[in-house]
């Protein structure tokens, strides 16, 4: 399973097991190309954050139509940066994302959409999707132990709609991120050479 994206409420540890895992198939010879929530491929500067790392439903959401619009820039991102290099990467080696378009559904906040969710749905299946999706699930009072900048209705929110999501199709595995960190990066190993 060449591409492969992480999921997972903050606090959850997805940084922490991508690097591992990455560092685990890197050293079994494995090529990894990593990245998060979206493709640069539109990309022509360094861009400043449009989430603040602390506060990440701390700024308003966008009006109608630069939702729409921005949607779309999504879109046409993740195709172009399908096609410019992550195809090839995922032939060649496996490509790790930290979020990826779906995410939006279940946190569209965190993203400032502010448009219609059938449309968001809508354009997250007309793009690239990935062979295995990885929720790293655990009960809010853990996640709130490792980070505290989200409410914990928030997270409860989040983690509802990641276990929704999961549901919908055969892709996504749900890993239990409230063990040690080795153990964690153990079962997702197990998962990605599996399916490799």
């Amino acid at each position: 399973m060449p591409f492969i994206a992480f999921l997972g409420c903050d606090g959850s540890g997805k940084s922490a097991v991508i690097k591992a895992v990455s560092g685990r198939l890197d050293e079994s010879g494995t090529a990894v190309t990593q990245g998060h929530w979206r493709p640069q491929a539109l990309t022509r500067r360094v861009e400043v954050p449009a989430i603040p790392a602390d506060n990440p439903h701390g700024l308003p959401p966008r009006g109608l139509v630069s939702s729409i619009l921005k949607l779309g820039w999504l879109w046409l991102n993740w195709w172009k940066g399908w096609y410019q290099g992550l195809r090839k990467a995922s032939r060649g080696g496996v490509v790790l994302f930290d979020r990826y378009h779906s995410d939006l559904l279940v946190d569209p906040r965190r993203y400032r959409y502010g448009g219609p969710m059938i449309l968001a749905r809508l354009a997250s299946r007309a793009m690239p999707q990935p062979d295995l999706v990885i929720f790293l699930d655990a009960p809010p009072e853990v996640l709130l132990s490792r980070k505290q900048e989200v409410d914990r209705a928030s997270l409860e929110r989040s983690r509802s709609g990641y276990r929704n999501l999961c549901g919908s199709h055969p892709r996504f595995r749900v890993v239990d991120a409230s063990r040690p960190l080795a153990e964690v990066v153990d079962s997702v190993v197990e998962l990605v050479r599996a399916g490799c």
